[in-house]
């Protein structure tokens, strides 16, 4: 079923690129209408020759690929046969009055469009398929554990007491034979060219608690060096080598989670984004390192994120020096079951002691696209999916209690300078621009102008049943009543959501009117906002 949608898709964008081959090389030239007016039948024509053409010599069949070369050929040939059939069919009819920069630039020109676009769609597709089981990166991300970590900007249990990370050191629950635990000359061999970092490990672990034959340390990024090892057979294994260069990331770690036993630990090292931009600073000077930094976050750290652009992506650079944040690669240490044990910035990396607390998550789609759908009760308790722009960083829903446990909470139960939020994300945030694709949901008619939060079914499920009937009377709204009375508390949102509502019953236009305006005021004047 897939394979014929990505038939299908790759069809309609023939045509499209056929169409506008042919309508910017008219442009090209003087007297753009008469050229249009005098080809548009010629390029029915050969637009039909084309297409079935690619259709009988399989151009789009995806079953048929084995690799991009295979595919560029083929797409070639068939090209290549078409285009002879046109001029046999010119040949025979005597067809020699069209201009020849016409006909042949439109067929080079959809020749290279062809090539750029449906290699892009393979690499992307491929992509797509390879990383399938261990999570893929999707344009939209809607799951479960989202919904989860997001399901509200306000946190009810303001007083939940969640233990602060530990700044100790690590104590396994094995204990290796002091036998077998020389692993302190081991460190001192493989590390003694960067003795920082084994100064830093063994601040945060004993090394004799650990075998040294379940032991493995090693700098490569060769996915393969680590599936050869006995599943949950090893107490340590240290890669020197940064996650950054890591084709499939999530595979890596998750293989390595496999590999190690409950309680076994994980050290490693990534380049942040941070890191990165302070490499090209000093490497260029501000001047020159702001521009060059600019590209290359474009091209490292947007493009994996872009359809077609990521299949070229990871193409041409095979997942090599990915820009990666902090954020983000603890996110991803979470989502395979690994817990933050400590980290610390050595020679320009930050290096992560982790120990196995579980199995790898089994949530298919972690936030990574620039879109989410979070689930929400709407009117009549019905289930709709309110549209968001991403803000935070991607896999930070998998956070939720590291954020308890490293950050403090303000009044209101909300966290303080929240570093799951990205610097853009800010901006959107002050701006309002993340809340611009709920405009969809409110030309669906699933939202009113104003009304209250849309919540989950977890938040929904702690209000009173009074309050939860009451609730679902009305649509909820894009300008809640939070922003016109600005409670601080949970048992003050509920209160300020019951006068609303009671006051709707009775006046629904006025009501309405009334928070709006006084909504606005807050917003503009007293720059009002619920994160």
């Amino acid at each position: 079923m897939k394979r014929k949608i990505a038939t299908i898709l790759f069809f309609i964008i023939d045509i499209g690129i056929i169409v506008f081959s042919f309508l910017f090389i008219a442009w090209l030239r003087a007297g753009t209408r008469i050229i249009i007016k005098d080809y548009a039948r010629t390029l029915v024509a050969f637009g039909v020759i084309w297409l079935g053409v690619g259709f009988f010599g399989q151009k789009f069949r995806l079953k048929l690929t084995t690799n991009g070369m295979t595919f560029a050929k083929n797409m070639l040939k068939v090209d290549l046969a078409a285009v002879s059939l046109i001029f046999g069919i010119m040949l025979l009819f005597q067809k020699f009055h069209y201009s020849r920069y016409i006909v042949f630039s439109t067929i080079g020109m959809t020749i290279g469009l062809e090539l750029l676009f449906f290699l892009g769609l393979y690499f992307a597709l491929r992509f797509h398929r390879e990383n399938e089981s261990f999570a893929s990166a999707t344009l939209v991300t809607r799951s479960r554990e989202l919904e989860e970590a997001f399901s509200d900007r306000f946190i009810r249990d303001a007083n939940r007491m969640v233990p602060k990370l530990e700044t100790g050191p690590y104590t396994p629950d094995f204990c290796a034979d002091k036998g077998d635990s020389s692993l302190v000359e081991l460190w001192k061999t493989h590390l003694a060219d960067n003795p920082r970092l084994f100064d830093f490990i063994n601040t945060y672990l004993d090394l004799t608690d650990f075998c040294q034959s379940k032991t493995m340390v090693m700098f490569s990024d060769d996915y393969y060096h680590i599936t050869g090892v006995e599943r949950g057979s090893q107490q340590l294994f240290v890669n020197q080598h940064k996650l950054n260069d890591f084709r499939r990331v999530n595979q890596y770690l998750i293989r390595v989670n496999e590999n190690l036993m409950k309680g076994g630990v994980f050290v490693c090292c990534g380049e942040t984004i941070a890191e990165r931009r302070n490499r090209f600073f000093r490497k260029y000077t501000f001047y020159l390192g702001f521009p060059a930094y600019l590209v290359d976050f474009i091209f490292r750290r947007i493009c994996p994120k872009i359809p077609i652009v990521q299949g070229w992506y990871f193409a041409l650079t095979k997942g090599k020096n990915r820009a990666l944040s902090e954020t983000e690669m603890i996110g991803r240490f979470y989502f395979c079951g690994f817990e933050l044990i400590s980290k610390n910035e050595i020679n320009g990396y930050m290096y992560f002691i982790l120990n196995k607390i579980k199995p790898h998550s089994q949530d298919p789609n972690p936030s990574y696209g620039p879109l989410i759908k979070l689930k929400r009760v709407g009117q009549d308790g019905k289930t709709i999916y309110i549209n968001k722009l991403r803000t935070m960083h991607p896999y930070s829903e998998y956070l939720q209690d590291y954020v308890y446990r490293t950050s403090d909470l303000q009044e209101g139960g909300k966290f303080k300078r929240d570093f799951r939020v990205t610097s853009w994300g800010r901006v959107f945030r002050n701006l309002w621009i993340d809340e611009l694709p709920q405009l969809l949901n409110f030309f669906k008619g699933e939202l009113s102008l104003v009304g209250v939060r849309a919540l989950s079914e977890h938040y929904y499920s702690l209000y009173p049943p009074d309050l939860q009937e009451l609730r679902c009377k009305f649509k909820p709204g894009l300008v809640p009543p939070f922003y016109a009375d600005m409670p601080r508390t949970f048992d003050e949102i509920m209160a300020s959501e019951r006068r609303y509502l009671l006051q709707k019953q009775e006046q629904p236009f006025l009501t309405d009117c009334k928070y709006f305006w006084k909504a606005a005021w807050n917003i503009l004047f007293r720059h009002a906002r619920s994160n």
